[in-house]
């Protein structure tokens, strides 16, 4: 096996024809075909099927398709891993989630770097399921997640965020300085899907129910084109964290939202950091320094 056929064949199943990845990899469609069919044969198995638009991937493809993904990203990461080698610098390659102050992180490898480790950071971003498979993989070396790391996975809590309700500059509700849940009664709301945060998934539409609120939810991944999708949705409001809305909700106010969840808890965001018992014990350190910047950043 070699790697072009790897990227042959993740390029085939993300342009989803076989003449299209031709084109795109500057090759004629027998020469492709020829390259997939090799993969196969090494593999022992069919990889694409055949639609009425093209291929697909099969059960064992998207297997394959998913564990390429990574080996390519580790490839193509290659020649920064060179120049840290020539500089003696060490990489952390860390999972980025949404809704991740900027300004927290930066003040973090700050912290990091007036420690004096001599580390390069690297940033991968996904949800806290994306984050855990990759910290599992070995495709990430510090995971900072929404949930509880699972069992047998060394972790540091690092802070907590409040939810609120970004609002359109329309919106009535943009001259209150706090929201409830009653509030949005009969809304739509916008809100981060499963795995993102997974906390809204679940704790609100229970908190909304127990007080008889009835609340349109469209939970959606959240991205720079949040906006548009919220229009598409006809959404009323985004529930996020003040960072996120920032990012993702330009011009919209971001309002703190004074609710709790059917335990009685304030519903809010949590963010660890996660790291395997094998790993660097650096990444131990460097996980106290993060913790410590965001003490920091909460007293600013």
């Amino acid at each position: 096996m070699e790697l072009r056929q790897l990227k042959y064949f993740v390029r085939t199943v993300e342009s989803g024809t076989i003449s299209g990845a031709a084109v795109e990899l500057h090759m004629t469609q027998p020469a492709l075909s020829r390259q997939l069919a090799d993969l196969e044969k090494e593999l022992g198995g069919p990889l694409l099927q055949r639609t009425p638009r093209g291929v697909s991937p099969t059960s064992l493809g998207l297997a394959i398709k998913a564990h390429a993904d990574g080996i390519l990203a580790q490839v193509d990461r290659t020649p920064e891993l060179v120049r840290l080698a020539a500089s003696k610098s060490s990489l952390v390659r860390v999972g980025a989630p949404p809704g991740m102050p900027h300004d927290w992180f930066q003040r973090a490898v700050r912290a990091v770097s007036s420690a004096g480790l001599d580390v390069h950071f690297s940033l991968y971003e996904g949800s806290s399921d994306e984050q855990a498979r990759l910290l599992r993989s070995g495709d990430i070396d510090l995971a900072l997640l929404h949930t509880m790391p699972a069992d047998g996975i060394n972790h540091q809590h690092l802070f907590i965020q409040p939810l609120g309700a970004a609002v359109r500059p329309s919106s009535p509700l943009n001259t209150r300085a706090v929201l409830g849940l009653e509030d949005l009664h009969e809304l739509t709301v916008m809100a981060h899907a499963a795995g993102e945060i997974r906390v809204q998934e679940v704790k609100l539409r229970s908190a909304a129910e127990a007080e008889g609120i009835r609340t349109h939810w469209v939970f959606r991944r959240f991205s720079h084109h949040s906006v548009l999708i919220a229009d598409l949705a006809g959404a009323d409001a985004a529930l996020t964290t003040e960072a996120s809305a920032r990012t993702n909700f330009s011009g919209w106010k971001w309002i703190p939202l004074a609710a709790k969840d059917a335990s009685g808890r304030p519903l809010q965001v949590e963010t660890w950091a996660a790291w395997k018992p094998a790993s660097a014990p650096e990444l131990r350190r460097i996980a106290s320094l993060f913790r410590t910047a965001a003490a920091e950043e909460a007293k600013a």
